[in-house]
C-alpha cells in the first residue's frame, strides 16, 4: 500500500522537520505527503512529493490569499451531515486566535466551512490514508482535519504534551489515549519492584509531599511561578499590543503596495487597507471584551483565604488554565468547567462533603460572570489562588479536575481523584473517570467507607507504563538549544520512532481508505 501521509509539522528550525520526514521515508517510503509547516529560519527543504501548507495560513484562515477557491471540491450534503458532531467544537476552537471569543456566530461558521472545504479537498485529492499529529488538535483547522479523519475512517496517531517535559505521550485514538498505558500498567503492577527511567523517577519524587521542596520547577514545567504567569499574560495580550498592531498593519500595507506595483493596479493596496480595517474591528471587540473580563485579583477578592478546618471532609477542584488543549478538546463535553463543579457539588452535598474550588495561578482573565456563577453554586467554596495547593491536596478526601497535573500529584501521594476528561492516566490507581452525580456519589461513598486505597507500588507501575507510551521530544525545536535536556538528534530519533511505529502498526491492519462521502 502506498503511504499518502498528512503530517502536522512541529515548530521547526535547523531543518528538523524535513530531516525527520526524510528519515521516516527511508524506513516507510512516502508516496505523497501534505504537511502544515512552521519553520522559524527557512531551513527545511522538501522534495516535490511534499505539499506544504503554512501553519499560519491555516490558523488564521488565509486560504483565499494563496489558493483558488473555485478549484476546491464543493462540500456535499453527506459530508456536512457527517461533520455535525464535530462542528460546534471546531468553532469553539477559534477562541485560540485571540485567546478570547471575538467572532460572531456567522463569522465562526464561515471560518469553519472554509477550513472544512480546504482540508476536505486536500485529503480527498491527495488520497491521504494516514493522518499523523505532532500535538493534540486544538485549533480549528487541525480539529477539522481530525474530524475528517474520523468521518473517512482514516487511521491516525497523536502526540500529547504532558506535565513531564520533555515527555510526549502518543496514542492512536484521542478519546481512548489511556488504553495503551492501562494495558502496560496491568502488566507492570505484577512486578515486585518498579524501576523508573531517571526523568520519571525525579518527577515522581518531586511530586511526593514528603519530599516537599525537592524541585518545584518540575511541578511547573521547568519554570518558576513568576515566569509562568508572565508568559501567559504575554500570550493573552500580545495580539493587542501597540507594537504588534503597527507591525501587522505596516506589513499588510507594504505587501499590498508591492502587489499593486507588480500588477500595475490598485487591488493590492485596497486589499491591504481592507485587512487593516477588519483588524481594527477585532481590536475594538477585544478591548470591549476585556472590560467584561476579570483577572485573578477579582477572584481572590471574592474567595476565602482560610483553608478547610482540621478533619473537615472536602473535595478540592483545581480550575484549568483556558484556552488550552486540556479542556478543548480533551475535556469533551466538559469544556465549560462549571458543569463539572455542579456535578461534584451536588454529589458531595449528599454526604456532607463540601467542594472547594481553586483558581489556576497563571490564568490571565476570565469572564466576570464565570466567577459570579461559581460563587452561587450551593455547597461550593472558593479558595484564593495563593493558598498552598499541596496543603489542600494533603488534607482533602479527593481531588478533582478535568485531567490536570493534580491527578498525578494525588496518585503519587495516595489520594483519590475525580476526572472528567481524556488523559493517558484515566484508568490509573485511584483515578475515577466520572460524568454524572450518580457516578460521583458511588465513588464518594467508597472513599468515605475506606474502600479506596492507592499503593506506592501501583502508582509507580502506572508511571512506568506511561513512560512506555511516551517518547522524549519537543514540539518547539528551538528548545533543544535552550533546555539542554535533550539533543536535537535524540529528538529526531524520538519523532521518527513515533511516526514509524504508529503508521506501520495501523496501516497493516486498516487496508485502503475509500472516499465515498467526499465524492457524492
Amino acid at each position: 500500500m502506498e503511504l499518502n501521509l498528512f503530517f502536522e509539522g512541529v515548530d521547526s528550525c535547523h531543518g528538523f522537520q524535513s530531516e525527520m520526514l526524510r528519515r521516516v521515508d527511508r524506513i516507510l517510503p512516502i508516496h505523497t505527503c501534505v504537511i502544515t509547516t512552521k519553520c522559524s529560519d527557512g531551513s527545511d527543504v522538501y522534495e516535490d512529493k511534499y505539499t506544504c501548507v503554512d501553519y499560519n495560513v491555516c490558523e488564521h484562515n488565509r486560504y483565499d490569499e494563496f489558493y483558488d477557491r473555485n478549484a476546491l471540491l464543493p462540500l456535499s450534503r453527506a459530508l456536512l451531515e457527517a461533520m455535525v458532531p464535530y462542528e460546534s467544537t471546531a468553532m469553539q476552537m477559534l477562541v485560540r486566535n485571540f485567546e478570547r471569543h471575538l467572532y460572531t456566530m456567522d463569522e465562526s461558521k464561515r471560518f469553519y466551512l472554509d477550513h472544512l472545504r480546504f482540508w476536505n479537498h486536500m485529503i480527498v485529492t491527495k488520497q491521504i490514508n494516514y493522518i499523523c499529529f505532532s500535538n493534540i488538535p486544538h485549533h480549528c483547522h487541525d480539529y477539522v482535519i481530525y474530524a475528517l479523519g474520523r468521518v473517512y475512517g482514516i487511521p491516525m496517531s497523536f502526540c500529547s504534551d504532558t506535565s513531564i517535559p520533555p515527555r510526549l505521550a502518543y496514542c492512536t485514538d484521542m478519546e481512548n489515549m489511556w488504553e495503551n498505558t492501562y494495558g502496560k500498567y496491568l502488566s507492570y503492577r505484577k512486578e515486585k519492584e518498579i524501576t523508573l527511567p531517571e526523568d520519571l523517577e525525579h518527577y515522581y519524587q518531586a511530586l511526593r509531599h514528603k519530599n516537599q521542596g525537592l524541585d518545584d520547577k518540575a511541578v511547573h514545567r521547568g519554570m518558576t511561578k513568576k515566569d509562568h504567569i508572565a508568559i501567559r499574560r504575554e500570550i493573552f495580550m500580545s495580539y493587542f499590543k501597540t507594537k504588534n498592531v503597527w507591525n501587522r498593519h505596516f506589513s499588510w500595507l507594504k505587501h499590498g503596495l508591492k502587489v499593486s506595483l507588480t500588477e500595475k493596479n490598485m487591488e493590492g493596496i485596497r486589499d491591504g487597507f481592507r485587512k487593516v480595517r477588519k483588524d481594527k474591528v477585532y481590536l475594538k471587540r477585544g478591548r470591549i471584551k476585556l472590560k467584561s473580563m476579570r483577572d485573578v485579583h477579582y477572584y481572590d477578592n471574592m474567595a476565602d483565604r482560610l483553608i478547610p478546618e482540621e478533619n473537615e471532609p472536602f473535595v478540592i477542584f483545581f480550575l484549568h488554565l483556558q484556552p488550552e488543549a486540556t479542556t478543548l478538546p480533551k475535556g469533551g463535553v466538559f469544556v465549560e468547567q462549571e458543569l463539572m463543579i455542579e456535578i461534584l457539588a451536588a454529589a458531595g452535598a449528599k454526604f456532607g462533603v463540601k467542594l472547594y474550588v481553586k483558581e489556576h495561578f497563571v490564568q490571565p482573565y476570565r469572564n466576570k460572570d464565570f466567577y459570579d456563577r461559581l460563587a452561587k453554586i450551593e455547597n461550593v467554596r472558593l479558595i484564593r489562588s495563593d493558598v498552598d495547593s499541596k496543603e489542600l491536596v494533603g488534607r482533602c478526601i479527593a481531588t478533582a479536575s478535568c485531567n490536570g497535573t493534580v491527578l498525578l500529584e494525588s496518585m503519587f501521594n495516595g489520594i483519590p481523584t475525580f476526572i472528567f476528561g481524556d488523559t493517558p492516566f484515566r484508568n490509573g490507581p485511584g483515578v475515577f473517570y466520572v460524568g454524572s452525580v450518580e457516578e460521583c456519589e458511588t465513588v464518594m461513598r467508597d472513599i468515605l467507607d475506606g474502600k479506596v486505597s492507592i499503593s506506592e507500588h501501583d502508582a509507580r507501575a502506572e508511571l512506568k507504563a506511561f513512560g512506555d507510551s511516551s517518547f522524549l521530544g519537543y514540539f518547539v525545536t528551538s528548545n533543544y538549544e535552550k533546555k539542554g535536556v535533550l539533543t536535537e538528534e535524540e529528538g529526531l530519533n524520538g519523532y521518527v520512532d513515533y511516526v514509524v511505529r504508529c503508521v506501520r502498526g495501523q496501516l497493516e491492519a486498516a487496508g485502503r481508505c475509500t472516499w465515498e462521502i467526499g465524492k457524492r
